[in-house]
């Protein structure tokens, strides 16, 4: 039996699979100052770049997990999941 394709009456689904939005970051600390940076790159291809200012002394692992909540909370504000995460650390 072949493959039938004469199905006038039949409703055909057609999933369109895009790739994930790819998110870079990093987090660092040093005396009394932290920050934390992020770049989005769409599925297009643009790149959208974050910069934050950390508001208590941590040190620059804790630097890089308020980074990584951050830019994970944004991902999930625009509904940008999947996401595929990129760190240094």
């Amino acid at each position: 039996m072949g493959i039938i394709d004469d199905l006038p009456d039949e409703d055909v689904l057609v999933i369109e699979v895009t790739p994930p939005w790819k998110m870079y970051f990093d987090g660092a600390s040093h005396k009394e100052r932290a920050g934390a940076g992020v770049v989005f790159v769409t599925s297009e291809g643009e790149v959208l770049p974050y910069s934050f200012t950390l508001t208590q002394n941590c040190s620059n692992n804790i630097a890089e997990y308020q980074t990584l909540i951050l830019e994970l909370e944004i991902a999930v504000d625009v509904k940008q999941i999947p996401l595929k995460v990129y760190g240094d650390s």
